[in-house]
């Protein structure tokens, strides 16, 4: 597997935020509500969990969604 080298700044100090420069093909997972602003050239995808899983099934995505339930 070809690691590559992820082009980031953090910003502020109480209140910081990141910002993440993308290449082509790049993806980035952040948590639900935190995200602020993208460029106009960006293809935003949203999903049901975390975005790790992939394609999981309908059991899995019940199972996942059971775990949110009880957890919080």
């Amino acid at each position: 597997m070809n690691n590559h080298e992820i082009d980031y700044k953090i910003f502020g100090d109480d209140m910081q935020f990141v910002e993440v420069e993308l290449d082509p093909k790049e993806t980035v997972v952040a948590e639900a509500g935190s995200f602020m602003m993208m460029d106009g050239n960006i293809k935003m995808e949203t999903v049901f969990g975390d975005g790790s899983a992939g394609s999981s099934g309908i059991m899995g995505k019940l199972f996942g969604a059971g775990k949110r339930i009880l957890t919080g």
